[in-house]
This record gives structure tokens, C-alpha cells and sequence, in this order.
């Protein structure tokens, strides 16, 4: 491992810091940006060169680069080699391979030393204008019991079914979910302390027990996993904002990725001022994307009725009704259109019509096939996307698939 400082330059001035420990009393001050890379150069080059490319208003910015072991020499001397302008720079090189989950537990280890870190996987690119969502998120918020993590993306996509999302727009720039951010987040100590006192409490497979989609589960190597288990199973959330600052570039590494815009969205690209509401009264969405306002609106309670307006939930506690756009075997007691956007104004608002259906689980009602969305929701989430063009993506994609599967 290696740690060092280089010659660096601040607001125009050239400043030459001497050799100092990550072990400082001043680092926790200070919030540091940690940029986590394995072998790809042209992944954390791009990177790199956004986050020097931003705008600061502060020239004490500890930048901590973490490089798991490759033995990729290019790698290596790129980032002993690059400048950074804002502050101290630390760079830890592994020794031997510990993977992408042990690797960002180390990184969320840092928050002993630092008062927050930001930390940035090497296919991630920052708004120029990220840091002052940083600083304030992480005053508002930072300490504040019932937030496990704060993400500076914003998802445009629910990538557990494959549709658009969005979200209630209040006048609030932030808003809580409890699906946990891993294409930038911010912890503070008491955030990753929290989170690896319930790993020391719980068993590795108790991520199982908890409520939460079964793709999750699934996972085999992803940190997230646990991370996801834990926000839910102490009704933590993760704090949004409403205009993303990170945007995420895809490229084929550890789990996959091919270098595609599905996960590429609006990145900010001008200053902005931040209204950051009392945590108590920001819009929260549960592991379902569900907002939570909606047990309200319909009058019942978590006990009563099971949310699901993605239709990816299984009722693991055989509530009395479920809302769901799926087509099921139950009768409807209520119907809501497809018509406002998001989809839980048309609950706030009572539009009713068809897409959207309240269901007592005590009376069953055959339907024809298994369990499907209503039609009605696919054209609702995609706006009208001329089905010439869906054709086209669709063929592309499946050759595209029996290629892969072919060179395999």
C-alpha cells in the first residue's frame, strides 16, 4: 500500500503539503471523496477527470483512490501519478485481491477518519455541480437515526421489473426510499456503524427473512444485499435527490455491464439552490417503490393491504387487500386510472377508472393465465413509445442474446 500527497494546486495558487496521516485529527472536518477502481484505467480516467473537473468552494477536499489488486502497472502509476487540485490526495493500492463487496466495506470503514465519505465506483461520472448537494445533504442529514445512506443518483428506472420510475414532486429537492444507492452514496460514520453492528448481529443468510424482492436475494456477490436487508429490517431509508448528480456508464466489469444508456440519467448541469425539508415530512417510498402516503389515502393500514404497484411483490404477510396494476385471481373492490403521473396521484387524487386495482384477497376470481400486468400499465409507462420502434429494440435485443449465448 502506498499513501502520499503530491504537489497540488488550489483556487490558482500552488500549495506543497508535506507527508501527512490519513490518522489526522483535522480529517474529521472534512468530508473525503473515495474513487474505488480494479482494472479498468479508461473507467477511472473518466471519473477522475469529472470530479477534478467540478466546481468547490473549498480547496480542503481529501481524495482517498482504492485500487484492488490486478497487477495492472498502467493502472498503478495513472493514479500515483494524477493531480489532484483540491486537497490531500491518499492513494491505497491492495496487496491481494479482495473483491468488489470486501472492498467496499473497507472503503466504508474510512468514515472513522473522515466526517462523511462519498464513494464513487469507477463507471460512475459526477455533475460538476455534485458537491454542494454533498455538503448540504450531509448537514441536513448526516446524523439523522432513521437514514442509513444518502445517494447522490437519482433512479430514473425500476430495474426489478424493467419500467420507467418516478416520483411525487412536492417542492422538496430529496425524498426517502429504502432501495439502497450503490452508484454513489454518502456514509457518515454513525450511517456505517450502524450497518456493520447489524451484520455482527445477525446471520450471513438472514438477509432471507427479511421483506424484500427476491432478486435481491438472488445475489451473489453484491454488498448491496446485506446493505438492502438492513435498511429495511430497521426501517431506515436512503435519501434521493430529485435531480441526479451521479450518472452511471455501465462498462463490463465485475457484475457484468455492457457499456449501455439504460442506467444513464438527467445529470444536473447547472448551480442549484436546495430546499431540504425536516426529515419527518419527506415523500418515503418503501422497497417496492411504493409510496407510503398511499396506506393513507386508501384509508388502511400496513396490516390490512399489501402495496404493490410495480407488481413485483409476493405478500409475504397475506394482508386482507393488495393494490397492484397486475391482473389477479381476486375481487375488485376498487379501480384507479392510469391517467397522473406518478402513479400514486391517481390513489391521491381518487381518478378512478382501470389499471390500477384494490383487491379483497378473501374472494377469489378465475382469470385467464398466470399473474400479468394489465396492458393499460405497459402503455402508461411508456408514454406512448411508437411500438415501430419497441419492435426494432426488441429484435435487437434478443439476436444481440442468442449471440451471446452462442459465443458461450
Amino acid at each position: 500500500m502506498s499513501i502520499f500527497h503530491p504537489t497540488q494546486k488550489c483556487l490558482g495558487s500552488i500549495i506543497i503539503k508535506k507527508m501527512t496521516s490519513i490518522l489526522n485529527p483535522s480529517n474529521k472536518e472534512k468530508i473525503a471523496i473515495v474513487a474505488v477502481g480494479y482494472n479498468r484505467i479508461n473507467s477511472l480516467r473518466r471519473l477522475l477527470n469529472s470530479l477534478q473537473n467540478a466546481h468547490y468552494d473549498e480547496c480542503d477536499i481529501p481524495l482517498y483512490i482504492s485500487i484492488d489488486a490486478s497487477g495492472n502497472q498502467e493502472l498503478y502509476d495513472y493514479v500515483n501519478d494524477f493531480r489532484w487540485d483540491f486537497g490531500e490526495k491518499f492513494v491505497n493500492i491492495q496487496q491481494e485481491r479482495l473483491g468488489l463487496k470486501r472492498h467496499v466495506y473497507q472503503c466504508g470503514d474510512l468514515t472513522k477518519y473522515f466526517k462523511a465519505v462519498v464513494l464513487l465506483e469507477d463507471d460512475l461520472y459526477v455533475s460538476p455541480y455534485f458537491y454542494r448537494y454533498v455538503k448540504e445533504s450531509v448537514t441536513k442529514y448526516g446524523n439523522t437515526p432513521n437514514i442509513a445512506e444518502i445517494s447522490l443518483y437519482r433512479n430514473e428506472y425500476n430495474g426489478y421489473v424493467g419500467l420507467p420510475l418516478t416520483h411525487q414532486q412536492t417542492g422538496c429537492d430529496v425524498y426517502l426510499m429504502q432501495d439502497v444507492s450503490t452508484w454513489g452514496q454518502i456514509w457518515t460514520e454513525s450511517m456505517w456503524n450502524g450497518f456493520k453492528k447489524w451484520l455482527d448481529d445477525h446471520a450471513e443468510d438472514y438477509y432471507l427473512q427479511v421483506d424484500m424482492p427476491d432478486i435481491i436475494k438472488g445475489w451473489k456477490k453484491a454488498w448491496s444485499k446485506y446493505y438492502n436487508a438492513y435498511v429495511v429490517d430497521t426501517h431506515k431509508y436512503v435519501l434521493y435527490p430529485s435531480v441526479s448528480l451521479t450518472t452511471n456508464f455501465s462498462d463490463a466489469g465485475v457484475h457484468g455491464g455492457t457499456n449501455n444508456s439504460v442506467v444513464q440519467v438527467n445529470l444536473l448541469d447547472g448551480p442549484k439552490t436546495y430546499r431540504m425539508d425536516d426529515v419527518e415530512t419527506l415523500v418515503k417510498y418503501d422497497i417496492y417503490y411504493n409510496n407510503e402516503k398511499i396506506y393513507d389515502w386508501l384509508n388502511l393500514s400496513k396490516d390490512e393491504v399489501c402495496l404493490d404497484v410495480y407488481g413485483f411483490h409476493k405478500r409475504p404477510n397475506n394482508e386482507k387487500y393488495v393494490l397492484s396494476t397486475l391482473k389477479l385471481p381476486y375481487t375488485i373492490v376498487d379501480e384507479f386510472a392510469l391517467n397522473l403521473r406518478p402513479i400514486e396521484l391517481n390513489i391521491k387524487y381518487g381518478i378512478k377508472g382501470d389499471g390500477i386495482y384494490l383487491y379483497d384477497t378473501g374472494h377469489s376470481e378465475t382469470i385467464l393465465g398466470k399473474r400479468k400486468y394489465d396492458p393499460k400499465f405497459i402503455e402508461y409507462c411508456l408514454q406512448g413509445f411508437r411500438h415501430k420502434y419497441l419492435i426494432g429494440a426488441a429484435l435487437r435485443y434478443y439476436f444481440k442474446r442468442i449471440i451471446e449465448i452462442v459465443r458461450r
